[in-house]
């Protein structure tokens, strides 16, 4: 295990990481191999396979600087001017600062990235087209832990901080690695010879900062979560934290006006760090399918956005799951838990992302992975050729948890073109530029389960929407005919501008056509359970002193 930053240390964190990231040789090399690039260092293990161009012919002086690197050019390329070279990982560096070296690619058989979340989140486009994968962006992961040593976190996990009670370290739980593996994860553990899928996170670029709140079972006190985020808050400037991951949460059990969490998330977003949420797996009425029922069967239980997901400031997410292969037929994720928030009826969630089945970084010592892994396990066949034994690098997980830093992932993109965009701004772009969708089994759109939609980074880097008033969600309120409405005056300035941004005042930009006022009340389907107050206020409260992880078998399994 790579020893722990002192405190003192904090301060150069900053400057080291810029520092690494403005190194020229990062610019030579392609989205795939940048994140291998920038960890490399004399300690590196194995070895890499790379497709170099050259300046011009290479005369006997170059091809001895090759061979001082153990470069062995397996194959000419004279056609590009290039060669296919192999050579210690630890001389990769080197080798693209020679200055006869133009350019460095990954050579490999396979789709690189090919994956659901950098696939279907349209990040692996983004890195392509614009070259942006997070680089210089630091992200604070409040979970279990993170195991470090891991081939894909070593060197990406900048500083630790442990606030739960039983002082675990090294994730014994194994959800905050998998969830940090989904954010920053760089494959590679599923890169060179012989592998032919690669499990990237969605900004390979950022650097981590691992906040441990919840023990082996994944379960910690909202006062350890909440002094985690103290933390962050206070460590934001020296560790340059742009973004906060809660994939965790409990049942809603008082207004966000008053929930400490809440308060605690509102805090750190006004600091300037853009807070991602879960919005919990509670979304299905029932545990089994019945025909007839919406949600295909399993019906849809409104109000079930999980604390502190239901604050209006912070970017809550829900879970779309892969159907076919094909983005546009994605689909809502049975679990994902509905709005509006329980009590004060925020219109939740903000937008949807992938998280169901999702292959991510194991810890593979932990509970998750001695518990599940006969169900769980990732085959390494399934992305390397070799022994069809169960991979000790990566697991399958599902739910809000693993959707939440798909859309960290995206955030840190955002913030590496722009970094002076505020928590504000990177909520609106991601709702504004988010795909409009309707549920594949219905007839309409229901933002109170897809929210604004579903994420697309490549739309979001491009938007150039700026709020200039608190990007807040809106809360909803019912009338004496049982019509639903969007209490405008929650989210719209005087001049009647949506959050502040220029030409944007009509909801329909934002939640898609088929809104829920008036003609679509129906939507909210039983909206009696919503606000019949004789159900809710009957409800049983469980665990509001404590924040969890969801580790049920719809959370664990998926669907």
């Amino acid at each position: 295990m790579r020893n722990r930053l002192s405190l003192a240390a904090l301060t150069l964190l900053p400057l080291l990481a810029s520092g690494a990231r403005a190194q020229t040789e990062l610019t030579k090399a392609d989205s795939f191999l940048r994140p291998v690039l920038a960890r490399a260092s004399n300690q590196s293990a194995g070895w890499t396979s790379v497709v170099v161009k050259f300046s011009g012919k290479l005369d006997s002086n170059q091809r001895q600087q090759l061979t001082a690197l153990q470069a062995d050019t397996y194959r000419n390329l004279e056609l590009i001017g290039s060669a296919g070279v192999r050579l210690p990982t630890r001389n990769l560096k080197a080798l693209a600062a020679l200055p006869f070296v133009e350019h460095l690619s990954a050579d490999t058989t396979v789709k690189k990235s090919d994956e659901f979340i950098t696939e279907h989140s349209n990040a692996k486009a983004v890195w392509n087209d614009f070259g942006y994968a997070g680089w210089g962006v630091n992200v604070a992961v409040l979970d279990s832990g993170i195991k470090d040593n891991h081939p894909d976190m070593a060197g990406g996990v900048i500083a630790n901080a442990n606030f739960n009670a039983s002082g675990n370290t090294e994730d014994p739980c194994g959800h905050g690695t998998h969830v940090a593996g989904i954010i920053a994860g760089f494959g590679c553990a599923s890169s060179g010879p012989g592998s032919f899928r690669t499990f990237y996170g969605v900004a390979p670029g950022a650097y981590l900062v691992d906040v441990t709140v919840l023990d082996g079972k994944g379960q910690g006190s909202v006062t350890d979560v909440i002094a985690g985020i103290q933390w962050v808050i206070a460590n934001k400037t020296a560790l340059n934290i742009r973004i906060l991951n809660l994939s965790l949460g409990h049942p809603v059990g008082e207004s966000y006006k008053t929930d400490p969490l809440c308060q605690a998330v509102e805090a750190a977003w006004k600091a300037g760090i853009v807070v991602v949420c879960a919005a919990g797996n509670t979304g299905r009425q029932s545990d089994t399918a019945q025909a007839g029922q919406l949600n295909e069967g399993y019906g849809i239980n409104y109000g079930s956005i999980q604390s502190p997901g239901n604050d209006p400031y912070v970017i809550t997410v829900g879970a779309v799951k892969n159907v076919d292969g094909n983005r546009a037929n994605d689909k809502l994720a049975t679990y994902s838990s509905r709005g509006p928030s329980r009590l004060d009826f925020i219109l939740k969630p903000d937008l949807v992302a992938p998280g169901n089945q999702v292959i991510s970084t194991l810890s593979n010592t932990s509970y998750l992975a001695t518990t599940y892994g006969a169900t769980n396990a990732v085959k390494q066949t399934e992305y390397k050729t070799g022994r069809d034994t169960s991979s000790r690098f990566y697991f399958r997980l599902s739910g809000t948890s693993m959707a939440a830093p798909v859309v960290s992932g995206a955030a840190a993109i955002l913030l590496e073109k722009e970094p002076w965009l505020t928590p504000d701004t990177i909520k609106a772009r991601l709702m504004l530029s988010a795909d409009k969708v309707s549920d594949k089994g219905g007839l309409y759109t229901d933002p109170c389960s897809y929210g604004a939609g579903m994420l697309n980074i490549y739309n979001a880097i491009q938007s150039t929407a700026v709020a200039t008033a608190p990007a807040v969600s809106p809360n909803l309120y019912q009338d004496g005919a049982g019509n639903v409405y969007i209490n405008t005056s929650s989210m719209l300035g005087g001049t009647q501008v949506i959050w502040g941004v220029n030409g944007v005042n009509n909801l329909k930009v934002v939640w898609g056509n088929q809104v829920i006022w008036g003609t679509s009340a129906n939507i909210l389907n039983a909206s009696q359970v919503i606000w019949g107050s004789a159900v809710w206020s009957n409800q049983v409260i469980w665990g509001t002193n404590t924040n969890t992880v969801d580790l049920s078998s719809k959370a664990i399994r998926g669907e």
